[in-house]
């Protein structure tokens, strides 16, 4: 005796291309919510005392405002010293570690301590962000802080400099108009950026002037 099977129902077409916008959102919007993971961030702030005040002077109202991060404290200082503070706070594996230098010139003091939230300074001379790729990064950053580089005037490197005006070469032959003018600009902005992005993969972080 053959087996006879419910009839199929329909679906309406305009039910169908309903429900198949609705999980097309949905799932666009679960794409939008999915959190951006973040690298590990090394944040190094610079501090001048204002006057004649010393560091010392000045130092109290640090250390008052930082208590809560129970940072450590170094005086003078060198690379290996910042590196090995740095890596007590590491262990933890927080998303940044601050490291903030007070000084008037002569001394320098700094204070390193770890943060979930991005900590905000009222007054600071300095501030950059460097997105860590590689750990072993970390040791030529700090080897940067110890030198006092940032104390010094930016300097092109004489490759980066032939680098540039090789590439520039053509625009400066044509710039003519104000079109060859703007293009120029443009190739200048793409040029900085290709250059810093190739510069961040080699040396395993990319440097920033603030944090996002």
């Amino acid at each position: 005796m053959p087996i006879t099977t419910p009839p199929t129902i329909p679906i309406p077409r305009k039910r169908g291309e309903e429900a198949l916008r609705k999980s097309s959102k949905k799932k666009e919007s679960l794409r939008k919510k999915k959190p951006k993971k973040e690298g590990f961030r090394l944040i190094y702030v610079k501090i001048k005392t204002e006057g004649n005040r010393t560091v010392g002077e000045a130092a109290k109202e640090l250390e008052i405002k930082f208590k809560e991060f129970s940072p450590a404290k170094l005086i003078e200082p060198d690379e290996t010293n910042l590196l090995l503070a740095v890596e007590k706070f590491l262990k933890n594996n927080p998303p940044r570690i601050y490291v903030v230098e007070l000084t008037d010139g002569i001394s320098r003091w700094f204070y390193i301590f770890p943060s979930v939230e991005k900590v905000k300074f009222e007054k600071k001379d300095f501030y950059r962000v460097f997105v860590i790729k590689k750990k072993e990064a970390i040791e030529e950053i700090l080897k940067r802080i110890a030198s006092g580089e940032f104390s010094k005037k930016f300097r092109l490197s004489s490759l980066t400099v032939l680098q540039i005006l090789i590439g520039f070469a053509p625009f400066v032959i044509i710039a003519g108009d104000t079109k060859s003018l703007k293009d120029l600009f443009n190739y200048l902005i793409w040029a900085g950026a290709l250059i810093s992005a190739i510069q961040g993969i080699k040396r395993g972080y990319k440097e920033k002037s603030r944090e996002e």
